[in-house]
């Protein structure tokens, strides 16, 4: 059956999703077109609810047998349902990732993670986790301030990456704690930092970025083992988060090796 009234509680209920707030009270996460929904479904994502526009051709079968009652929506209505501005005509509402066990901690010398301190931009955090993914951190640890992780503006920026590593939202000084107790060196990138310095740097590490308008607190930077910070002989005053964590991430990674 296709649904055609935007009142239909299914419809009502999925455009809800596009609030973080609800969202996270669910427990779920809505999430919109082929590469994003199909990167998902690959990373074992729990999928809760299939949607697909009346037109949807599921070429590649990603999608076939997830659901015995898919919601099928007319294809003007899901146009309206979706937040992409040129939907593709699948969507999927699926479980958040949990990680009721804590922090992940791999044990052999070369964990990494990413902290964040009340990042705001969805598409600074989303970006992070990319580069996360891509040098195979353990975890990237996110305070209770900081932007969700799940949002669509996130899921988007992370191109799927939020599948593949954990991200844990937790307040600073718990992860903090775990940090030290681990015996886990702590990075503070600070503008008045030491110059990053890769010889002086070693695993496992842990490096802080703060908000983009504030930075790190006084109260965070003072419990990092060191202040550092990234040499910039252009005009520019400071990088933001995302192109930070990006250089970081990088010279941190090579000290696998």
């Amino acid at each position: 059956m296709v649904i055609t009234g935007k009142d239909n509680p299914k419809v009502k209920y999925l455009a809800s999703l596009h609030k973080s707030s609800v969202s996270r009270s669910e427990g779920v996460v809505f999430i919109e077109g082929v590469r994003l929904c199909s990167d998902a479904v690959l990373s074992g994502a729990e999928v809760i609810t299939v949607v697909k526009s009346e037109s949807f051709k599921d070429e590649t079968g990603t999608f076939d047998g997830l659901a015995t009652d898919p919601i099928i929506l007319s294809d003007n209505l899901f146009k309206k349902t979706a937040s992409t501005v040129n939907p593709q005509g699948i969507a999927l509402v699926v479980k958040r990732p949990s990680y009721d066990s804590g922090i992940p901690f791999r044990g052999d010398g070369k964990d990494i993670y990413a902290v964040l301190e009340d990042v705001q931009d969805p598409g600074n955090l989303g970006t992070i986790i990319r580069t996360a993914d891509a040098f195979d951190f353990t975890a990237v640890l996110i305070s209770d301030l900081s932007a969700d992780a799940y949002s669509e503006k996130t899921l988007r920026a992370s191109m799927g990456s939020v599948w593949h590593v954990p991200v844990i939202r937790l307040p600073m000084s718990e992860i903090i704690s775990f940090l030290d107790s681990k015996m886990i060196t702590k990075l503070a990138m600070h503008l008045k930092g030491e110059s990053l310095d890769r010889e002086e740097i070693s695993l496992p590490c842990a490096y802080f970025i703060g908000n983009e308008g504030k930075g790190l607190s006084l109260d965070t930077s003072a419990k990092c083992d060191k202040l550092v910070r990234i040499d910039m002989p252009g005009k520019a005053e400071s990088l933001n988060a995302a192109a930070s964590s990006a250089i970081i991430g990088y010279v941190l990674s090579g000290k696998r090796h």
